[in-house]
């Protein structure tokens, strides 16, 4: 249980718009509509009310991770006044993983967290004949009745983290007519309260949400057994990444590859006409580019403890590997080897920063 509000008839909007007229907030960063067409929306930092009829901050979209946003946002320094963001839970969870990394600063960022019915893959969302009123209205009936959308992100679908986990304000919409607010920090309770808000004792989460966190958990299970079949040995991992073209664009929208200069764009990997001629005589044939393998193992050690399953990359590639889907069963499963999980406590240290003396006994059995 805890304290509880639904959400006024002007909606999310309408909210965010008293924090800007009560000056609780200087701005607003949230996903904002690109010339009247539905499905093209972009993360955009709003001032005045004047320009808040044009934001769609629960549209089922993620143009870029929210939390890599963010860290743009604020990475020489937090904002001189409060700005409200409104993000979906892996976008948070993203965000306190950069925070932890120090590409980002959370001083006045009041996180105002969705739970999340997944969103849609890029594709069809630039695709106008697909993206429409129906689509949002079906979106919408889906969460009602605790079902997966059709059509979202493969990686969203299995996502049981869909619930914010670090948040000053909670908006609770799976499984209800009208969203339900609750306010779970100190600074939450303090906007709450400078509102004028009346809250209740109640559930945060609907029992149709609960619903829905079963389906979830249960279609990861099968998304992981389904992608370590695929990915099994040597052969496997060569067979489902062999047509990577290496284009990096996977480790570009990532909000954890935050390195300015990757290890794997470096000089280290020009090689000369000899390294060909060379690798030939052992094997006859070389794939073109080369390393697409390592670029993507290497990755793989890099993130994968802080990966947190957003799907950005499997959006972007070119060629359909289904990035996301493996990283998120490899993550996971690093993940709860250290008991870990990303972007849950902006306090918890990364895992690779710290060791536990009991890591050696378990070395050396």
């Amino acid at each position: 249980m805890a304290k509880v509000t639904e959400l006024g008839t002007s909606g999310l909007l309408g909210f965010l718009e008293t924090l800007l007229e009560k000056k609780l907030v200087k701005g607003i960063i949230a996903l904002r509509s690109l010339e009247d067409k539905l499905g093209k929306v972009a993360y955009s930092l709003v001032v005045s009310k004047d320009n808040l009829s044009g934001l769609v901050p629960d549209f089922p979209a993620m143009p870029a991770n929210g939390g890599k946003v963010i860290s743009y946002f604020t990475l020489k320094n937090a904002p001189l006044e409060p700005v409200a963001v409104v993000l979906r839970p892996c976008e948070i969870r993203a965000l306190i993983e950069l925070a932890k990394l120090n590409q980002a600063h959370l001083e006045n960022i009041i996180i105002i967290g969705l739970e999340c019915g997944g969103v849609y893959p890029y594709e069809v969302l630039i695709d106008q004949k697909v993206i429409n009123d129906n689509l949002i209205s079906r979106y919408k009936e889906s969460l009602k009745n605790g079902e997966n959308p059709s059509g979202i992100r493969p990686v969203c679908a299995g996502c049981e983290n869909f619930r914010p986990l670090y948040a000053d304000i909670i908006v609770s919409q799976i499984g209800r007519e009208k969203p339900v607010l609750s306010f779970p920090t100190d600074r939450g309770k303090e906007i709450a309260q400078a509102l004028g808000l009346t809250l209740e004792e109640g559930e945060i989460y609907s029992s149709i949400s609960d619903v829905l966190l079963e389906k979830r958990k249960e279609e990861k299970e099968n998304i992981s057994k389904r992608i370590k079949e695929e990915i099994r040995g040597i052969e496997g991992l060569v067979k489902i990444f062999d047509r990577c073209i290496a284009c990096h664009c996977c480790s570009y929208v990532c909000p954890i590859c935050y390195c300015k200069d990757c290890f794997f764009e470096s000089a280290t990997f020009d090689y000369s006409p000899m390294y060909y001629y060379n690798m030939l005589q052992d094997k006859g044939t070389i794939k073109l580019p080369v390393d697409t393998l390592l670029f993507h193992l290497g990755r793989m050690t890099h993130m994968a403890t802080s990966c947190v399953a957003c799907g950005m990359c499997e959006d972007v590639c070119p060629v359909n590997i289904p990035v996301a889907r493996i990283f998120k069963t490899i993550g996971s499963d690093l993940q709860q080897l250290f008991n870990y999980l990303p972007g849950r406590d902006l306090e918890e240290a990364l895992p690779l920063t710290i060791y536990e003396t009991e890591e050696f006994h378990e070395i050396e059995e």
